[in-house]
């Protein structure tokens, strides 16, 4: 399979860490097999839909069972944040984001997929 770009998108119904995507842990026992995969974390769009009052969205990288902070963002209410990075997760990593108005925030990640050829 050639490489591909991916779309994940989640409305936290709550404000813990909601998990956005986990990259694939590789195993060639399987059937099919799973492939080393590797994302590539492209976009991030973040949108506020609620009437009133801003909102955190703060964004975190779980590698290891470890949860690193790496990026708090504010979002006015009615807008959008938009943000173009290139940041890279190996199998096992974890995209989580938390929001702190339940149902408000509209997440959107786009990621490149790269798979190790067969």
């Amino acid at each position: 399979m050639a490489d591909r770009f991916r779309t994940f998108k989640i409305i936290p119904a709550n404000t813990g860490a909601n998990t956005l995507f986990t990259v694939p842990t590789a195993n060639v026992a399987a059937s099919p097999p799973v492939p080393v995969t590797t994302f590539i974390l492209k976009t991030i769009i973040l949108h506020n839909k609620s009437g009133s009052g801003s909102l955190d969205a703060v964004m975190t990288y779980s590698s290891n069972a470890v949860d690193y902070e790496i990026n708090n963002v504010a979002v006015a209410h009615q807008s959008t944040e938009i943000i173009n990075l290139s940041d890279v997760y190996e199998e096992g990593d974890v995209f989580k984001i938390t929001s702190s108005s339940a149902n408000n925030l509209v997440a959107k990640v786009s990621v490149l997929e790269i798979k190790e050829q067969q």
